[in-house]
């Protein structure tokens, strides 16, 4: 009888801890299962919110294109025209290259001793007479409102041809004006700065061994390469960041070189300047 009992108690407590074992697996399945669905809910949900967020981008970069391109649209006279005054302003130029040719051959002696010589005033201001420099020197505010509408690039270009033009234009002005320090001027402006910056490497050396042809050269190179970006800015390309750094650069030296020759000379030995009149006497003294 007690074996018949203890038997029956094993039998019960047997099938009991299958029956937890039942209700524990069907259970951990259960919840498993619930999580799954849970976990797929909740996925498709958020496929379905990135699903609606990336048509909402496509609507708003849909939108943003063809707002750019109606700003663009509405921006293109305004920007035919900034090209038409910057490229007019460099061909502008063109009539002062005499000026700046013959420039490009005095050295630092030759303006030393012959600064002031009449001869050298009456030279100067035959070339500098038509047309007037002084318009040339003043071009550039009508040109600066221009600025917005082309490329940074585009723009420092420009300035490097026009400071170019500008250091030269005025070592020629003040070769017309007797008994300044003319050589201090001509120190002063660093063009070779502005070469190295805004021009490859074979026109700084030609610069360097033959002034007069390397700047025939390093003008045209920038006549070729302000026309090239011109057309970019027409087709709507925009400025990669490498050009960007570059044009800061160029715009960086030509602004230095145009500031170099826009101070004051000294007198020589600090005396003050003299009247034409007095200069000549002066020099029939000498003589």
């Amino acid at each position: 009888m007690t074996e018949v009992v203890i038997s029956t108690s094993i039998v019960t407590a047997t099938l009991v801890t299958l029956a937890i074992w039942l209700a524990r697996t069907w259970l951990i399945e259960r919840l498993k299962a619930d999580i799954k669905l849970d976990n797929d809910s909740k996925l498709e949900e958020v496929r379905s919110e990135l699903q609606k967020a990336n048509n909402n981008l496509s609507h708003i970069s849909a939108a943003g294109d063809k707002a750019y391109s109606q700003v663009q649209a509405s921006l293109l006279p305004t920007k035919i025209q900034a090209i038409e005054v910057i490229w007019s302003s460099v061909l502008a130029w063109d009539e002062m290259a005499a000026a700046s040719m013959f420039v490009s051959v005095l050295d630092l002696d030759w303006v030393r001793k012959y600064g002031s010589d009449p001869s050298t005033k009456k030279t100067f201001e035959d070339l500098l007479k038509a047309p007037s420099h002084l318009d040339f020197l003043r071009q550039r505010k009508d040109v600066e409102k221009m600025r917005p509408f082309v490329s940074e690039r585009g723009w420092a270009l420009y300035s490097a041809y026009h400071s170019f033009y500008i250091s030269r234009i005025t070592k020629a002005s003040i070769l017309t004006i007797p008994l300044i320090s003319h050589v201090e001027i001509f120190e002063r402006a660093n063009e070779r700065n502005l070469i190295e910056k805004s021009a490859p490497k074979h026109i700084l050396d030609l610069y360097d061994s033959n002034l007069l042809d390397g700047t025939n050269e390093y003008l045209r190179y920038l006549k070729e390469v302000i026309i090239t970006e011109l057309k970019l800015e027409m087709s709507g390309e925009r400025d990669s960041n490498k050009a960007a750094n570059n044009a800061a650069e160029i715009l960086k030296a030509a602004n230095d070189l145009a500031g170099s020759v826009s101070q004051k000379p000294e007198n020589p030995g600090g005396k003050p300047f003299h009247t034409p009149e007095t200069h000549n006497n002066a020099l029939q003294a000498d003589v």
